[in-house]
């Protein structure tokens, strides 16, 4: 059983980081505006240095996170 929602669970990882790679210049800018807003003269600071590269250096994350865990999964791997 824990194969059968650890594979669904890579395939959710996979799905949002593609999501998060595809949107990653969205995302970036909701981030920053977050920031800014939640934390005033700091989060401008922290706002300012917002990167759609690290944004998409996260989606890739969740990529190989999830493609990690489907394939030993699928492979009889047990956790």
């Amino acid at each position: 059983m824990e194969t059968v929602f650890g594979v669904i669970g890579g395939c959710i990882a996979i799905l949002v980081g593609l999501a998060v790679v595809i949107n990653r210049k969205s995302v970036s800018k909701f981030m920053a505006d977050a920031q800014r807003s939640t934390f005033s003269k700091a989060g401008e600071k922290v706002a300012d240095q917002a990167n759609p590269g690290w944004t998409a250096a996260v989606g890739i994350g969740f990529i190989l996170v999830g493609a990690t865990l489907v394939v030993l999964l699928s492979a009889g791997v047990e956790m």
